[in-house]
């Protein structure tokens, strides 16, 4: 079992974010969009500049199609907004 500390909590789930979002080829627009908020929200989020509540979380898994936990995964950062190869 791996223990996330709560101060990486937070850069996990945005890394996490990019990451399935890119691999919809989703822009932060498109995102936004289908979640129901702004690009600046989304930009904040995945910039693990603002913290949001569980249930919207789980709204965000939703909309990508995932499972909560998988916003939680420990992966490799995103760097420049790509998708690392395999």
């Amino acid at each position: 079992m791996i223990i996330i500390k709560p101060s990486n909590a937070r850069n996990i789930l945005a890394n996490n974010i990019v990451y399935f979002r890119l691999q919809k080829g989703w822009s932060q627009e498109d995102f936004a969009d289908r979640l129901g908020t702004t690009p600046t929200y989304v930009s904040n989020l995945e910039n693990a500049k603002r913290n949001t509540r569980i249930d919207y979380i789980d709204h965000i898994a939703k909309i990508l199609n995932v499972e909560l936990f998988q916003l939680f995964e420990i992966r490799e950062n995103i760097e420049n907004r790509r998708i690392p190869r395999r």
